[in-house]
């Protein structure tokens, strides 16, 4: 089995709501929400097996909102919903979803 799987995947885009594309929308929910999805979808029959742990990244942003990051606070909402459900359908199963949640950084 599989005892752990980490979904750490986080691409943004900057822009007020009128001028982003659909397509920005788009590639950011492709990556940062779909992505968690997939992997998860893939792996679960394993974790389960194993009694083992979800652990999805987010973000701040999963829970509030900020201007001109609606693109990637969408897919970040996604997530964290994803992330409550999963939790939900597991404990039956004692397998733990953790929603790890960093504030904003600023990288070097």
């Amino acid at each position: 089995g599989l005892w752990g799987l980490v979904n750490n995947a986080g691409v943004s885009t900057f822009g007020e709501v009128e001028f982003a594309s659909l397509d920005n929308y788009k590639k950011v929910a492709e990556i940062n929400l779909w992505g968690t999805v997939r992997v998860t979808k893939a792996f679960l029959p394993l974790i389960r097996r194993a009694k083992g742990r979800v652990v999805n990244t987010t973000s701040m942003l999963g829970r509030m909102v900020s201007p001109s990051r609606s693109c990637y606070c969408i897919s970040k909402f996604g997530v964290t919903a994803f992330s409550d459900c999963l939790r939900q359908e597991m404990y039956r199963w004692d397998v733990r979803v953790i929603l790890i949640e960093p504030s904003n950084f600023v990288a070097a």
